[in-house]
């Protein structure tokens, strides 16, 4: 590893660690809704349902659908909070290679960085409105996914000595269909809180099962094939 990608990872944590820090530390006065802790403990579970990718050792998680309505509605400190507790799940729960500190703290941190521009980023393009949900949804999803896969892309470009956008597609561009996909179960999830009760809402959640399962299915066929997008 070169030093401009141990600088790189090294950055990358510590910009999560202030940004997790100061969520934490605005979190701590807040009276935390029953909503709020319900979505959290989906959001550990889900993390347990991942999808191993071709070409690449990491993951994705269906916890990202969480991500979403988070940033829809809760705060931006809930949201990153709430991201960061997800990837260490994510990280640690049956992983076939025992990951190392430095790993699982990147990990983290990218999703802090991600679910944050996120957050900050499709708030300001959607606006207050809530007929703007669709607009909300489908920006933080984008600027979610570019930021989170960018941010690891961008160490295995460096240790692998090629360029980051063919990095990039070859992991992560047969995720797309996924996130659309969860990105509907999330905006659908939102509206029927909104017009039913957030209880009611969680009614929307098993669609994002079964996407999972017939995402994992299709990785599975890839790899048993033995080809990796790109190549």
């Amino acid at each position: 590893m070169t030093r401009r990608t141990q600088l790189y990872i090294a950055a990358t944590i510590l910009a999560g660690c202030i940004l997790l820090g100061s969520s934490l530390w605005e979190v701590r006065s807040l009276m935390l809704s029953s909503a709020y802790l319900a979505y959290c403990a989906l959001a550990l579970l889900a993390s347990s349902l991942k999808v191993k990718l071709p070409g690449i050792t990491g993951t994705i998680s269906v916890n990202f659908v969480f991500v979403l309505i988070a940033v829809a509605v809760f705060s931006f400190s809930q949201t990153v909070l709430l991201a960061a507790m997800a990837c260490v799940v994510q990280c640690v729960w049956k992983s076939r290679r025992k990951p190392r500190l430095v790993q699982i703290s990147f990990n983290v941190a990218a999703l802090c960085l991600s679910s944050g521009a996120a957050f900050r980023i499709s708030h300001r393009l959607a606006g207050a409105q809530e007929v703007n949900l669709p607009v909300l949804i489908a920006a933080a999803a984008s600027l979610y996914f570019t930021a989170n896969t960018m941010l690891v892309s961008g160490v295995m470009a460096m240790v692998e000595g090629k360029p980051l956008f063919r990095v990039w597609q070859q992991c992560y561009i047969w995720s797309l269909p996924y996130y659309g996909a969860g990105a509907l179960v999330a905006g659908l999830t939102v509206s029927t809180g909104r017009a039913m009760g957030w209880t009611t809402s969680l009614l929307m959640l098993p669609l994002m099962y079964f996407v999972y399962l017939f995402y994992r299915m299709c990785t599975d066929r890839i790899q048993s094939l033995h080809v990796v997008p790109g190549d």
